[in-house]
């Protein structure tokens, strides 16, 4: 029983470290069509694990879209992993 518990949560763990890795990006990464802008849709190519709630907290004047600055803050808060 001790062994199966282990390796659950060990599987869990690698789990959530390969989502964390995933959405540690780098601005440049996520913009791809280089526009200086993230749209959620090319935020979920680099990080698909990311919510739609966590990408409008991110959005800190709300027009949809994440600037390099709200990128920056949301790496500083810890709302996205930094790269």
């Amino acid at each position: 029983m001790k062994k199966t518990l282990i390796a659950v949560t060990g599987s869990l763990m690698a789990a959530t470290m390969a989502s964390t890795l995933a959405v540690a990006a780098t601005m440049e990464e996520a913009d791809s069509n280089a526009d200086g802008m993230i749209t959620f849709d090319e935020l979920l190519v680099v990080a698909p694990d990311v919510s739609e709630e966590t990408f409008r907290l991110a959005d800190a004047n709300e027009d949809g879209m994440i600037d390099v600055e709200e990128f920056g803050m949301a790496q500083e808060t810890g709302l996205l992993p930094a790269g």
